[in-house]
């Protein structure tokens, strides 16, 4: 049974025309308004008269929406309570957004709607920037070349970018909302782990180098802790660190070259040298004499040889 409203019911005017909240009665079959309380002509610009005489409910709705608001009006059963967010027009041709209650009643004997509106138009549009802002965010982290990750405090992923996704090949569908380990229990006896935990109880950013083995790769991990969970950043470091390798490698190389040279050859050359010092004191015919020279220029010459490989490789393992 609808709600009757009377010609002289105080109790209606009060709490119709002193609410708050734009109202309006409308009748169904027409969509002319039948009464419009003060707040509702603040609040839409038009006049009481303009309401009641020279517009319908059709010139609050945007036309893209009229036919919606028909089929909504031929679905609502007769007794039925009706909330729902709308788009409206005001008189200016603001549009604004809104949450009305709805529901029926008999107004001086009219088949009615009496509609009480929120405008919830700050609110969206708050909730449109926010939503735009996080939506930023998640463009510029799905476009670094860093994997990023957040885990709340029981270690469930809650963000996964693409880069996370081609680093640790794990897609974003299987971890979502799970933890590492759960995903690949192999997770669960490694470095990440431990500094996981460490990070969210110490509360301190961690950074470390995790090798691994089923990926064959070098992963450089920062765990930033904060109240709701962890973020984690990461790179892909397996380059770099087989270049440090080769580089370990060379190193290793020139210095068994220097040991080579300090010891195996210049030992022997030290020997040489020696035995020429030694002979430059024995009386020689002048073939001798000249062969001595010669065969000392060139133990010297050698000898310089080695000392400036030994300089080269030095000045390499500096660098």
């Amino acid at each position: 049974m609808s709600l009757q409203i009377k010609k002289d019911d105080a109790t209606f005017k009060a709490l119709f025309h002193h609410n708050p909240y734009p109202m309006w009665i409308v009748e169904i079959d027409t969509l002319l308004f039948k009464e419009v309380n003060e707040a509702a002509i603040k609040h839409y610009g038009y006049s009481r008269d303009e309401f009641l005489n020279e517009i319908t409910l059709a010139n609050i709705r945007p036309f893209y929406e009229q036919q919606e608001m028909l089929d909504l009006i031929r679905r609502i059963k007769h007794n039925q309570t009706i909330t729902t967010e709308l788009t409206h027009i005001l008189k200016d041709g603001s549009i604004i957004f809104v949450n009305i209650t709805s529901f029926t009643v008999d107004y001086y004997g009219a088949h009615c709607r009496m509609v009480i509106i929120h405008d919830i138009t700050e609110q969206r549009l708050k909730d449109l920037k926010l939503t735009e802002a996080v939506d930023r965010i998640n463009k510029t982290l799905e476009s670094i070349t860093d994997g990023f990750i957040t885990m709340d405090k029981h270690f469930r992923v809650t963000y996964w970018n693409k880069e996370a996704a081609r680093i640790l090949a794990i897609t974003r569908e299987d971890i979502l909302n799970k933890q590492l380990w759960e995903v690949d229990t192999r997770y669960h006896e490694m470095e990440l782990y431990k500094q996981l935990h460490k990070a969210l109880q110490s509360m301190q950013t961690n950074k470390f180098e995790q090798y691994i083995p089923q990926l064959h790769k070098w992963v450089c991990f920062t765990i930033y802790p904060g109240k709701d969970g962890l973020a984690v950043y990461f790179q892909d470091i397996t380059a770099q660190k087989r270049g440090e390798e080769e580089l370990n490698e060379k190193n290793e190389s020139l210095n068994q070259i220097a040991y080579i040279n300090s010891h195996l050859i210049r030992k022997p050359l030290a020997n040489i040298l020696g035995i020429i010092n030694s002979m430059e004191g024995i009386a020689h015919n002048d073939y001798m004499e000249e062969s001595l020279k010669m065969l000392r220029r060139s133990a010297v010459e050698l000898d310089n040889i080695i000392k400036d490989i030994n300089n080269r490789v030095e000045r390499s393992n500096r660098l």
